[in-house]
């Protein structure tokens, strides 16, 4: 004897989620709306956030150039006096 594979049965009628209709469709699209808004937020902040942290590094790297020409400077000054 062997054995034989059934497959399962899928029923065709409609599901209780499309027999509602319209109005789900509805509430469905709102949601998909809200949730787009907040991801386009989200993204809208965090490229600021990015933009921030690239504007400070380059604010440090500006800095610690200006203090390292200081620092020679100083540097040839006591050597000048010495």
């Amino acid at each position: 004897m062997t054995a034989s594979l059934q497959l399962p049965v899928r029923s065709i009628r409609p599901s209780a989620h499309a027999a509602a209709g319209p109005a789900t469709a509805a509430t469905k699209a709102a949601a998909d709306a809200g949730v787009a808004s907040q991801s386009a937020a989200f993204d809208s902040s965090q490229a600021e956030s990015a933009e921030l942290q690239r504007e400070l590094e380059a604010l440090d790297e500006m800095m610690m150039a200006q203090l390292k020409d200081e620092d020679a400077i100083l540097k040839k000054w006591i050597a000048m006096i010495g």
